[in-house]
């Protein structure tokens, strides 16, 4: 039976080593922060082994991301930093994947010329001599993400991170768990209703990252797919507390607790079929 995983993202009203606990009594024993250059990591990480489980990865920072296919750009700089530091940070703590974007934002248009990836470059080399393990999570942009994972096919630290709940509601024209599957790193399970828009507009607010099963993904078939990728320790969930105009939001107790029910049912599930 797979462990249960959460990622562990600034969305509530008291401090993440508050929320550890409630996470460890909902069985839930590996965690994945948010990276922001305010975090307290030190801290978190000492409270998350405290209660005796694991960081499983630690999520780059999204504002500014598509700065990186330019990198001598003015305003490139800094968010390059931020990326540079995500890995020290991952060595400093034992942190052994950090997850990222390969692009952010719906509406794109994606270039004709070659793509700059000297960053890119520059940061694959940087977690090989650091022994960080990269996975580069499908989103939008997909071409993006498979000149990414193309480029670095030969990189063993560099790996994919396949999202649920993005793969249900981005009208995805590549199946990136089929083709990259064998790369699979880890997961970011949730669920929503799809792309919602009638004339096949996607939005970022069909992202929902709502429990499993409180959408209209397969999950079944979902869970099918993700077993016939490389197989997974860990299935990590990444949701968001917030409220839904068609159901109420439950106290977060409550919700860390339902949210650890959900996991279970998806371990269970994945454990019952055969590689």
């Amino acid at each position: 039976m797979p462990n249960l995983g959460f990622s562990l993202q600034p969305q509530y009203d008291r401090p993440a080593e508050a929320i550890v606990p409630l996470l460890k009594r909902a069985g839930f024993s590996a965690l994945s922060p948010a990276w922001t250059p305010e975090f307290r990591l030190d801290a978190l990480s000492a409270c998350i082994r405290g209660y005796g489980m694991e960081l499983q990865s630690l999520h780059a920072p999204t504002k500014g991301m598509p700065l990186l296919w330019t990198p001598d750009a003015p305003l490139s700089g800094p968010v390059q930093a931020h990326y540079l530091r995500c890995v020290e940070d991952c060595a400093r703590f034992g942190i052994p994947i950090l997850v990222l974007h390969g692009w952010q934002g719906v509406h794109y248009t994606f270039p004709e010329t070659p793509l700059d990836f000297r960053f890119f470059d520059r940061l694959t080399d940087h977690a090989r001599k650091q022994g960080i393990s990269l996975a580069f999570e499908n989103l939008e942009g997909e071409e993006y993400l498979d000149a990414l994972l193309t480029r670095y096919g030969s990189e063993s630290h560099v790996g994919f991170c396949w999202d649920s709940g993005h793969d249900h509601c981005y009208p995805h024209t590549m199946d990136f768990l089929a083709r990259f599957g064998h790369r699979l790193l880890m997961t970011h399970l949730s669920d929503n209703f799809g792309l919602r828009d009638p004339s096949g507009i996607p939005s970022t607010g069909d992202d929902l990252h709502l429990l499993p099963f409180d959408g209209d993904l397969d999950w079944p078939h979902a869970i099918g797919r993700l077993r016939g990728a490389a197989p997974q320790d860990t299935l990590n969930l990444e949701l968001k507390y917030r409220p839904e105009p068609s159901r109420p939001l439950p106290p977060l107790e409550q919700w860390i607790s339902l949210a650890g029910q959900r996991a279970a049912q998806l371990a269970a599930m994945y454990d019952a079929l055969l590689p």
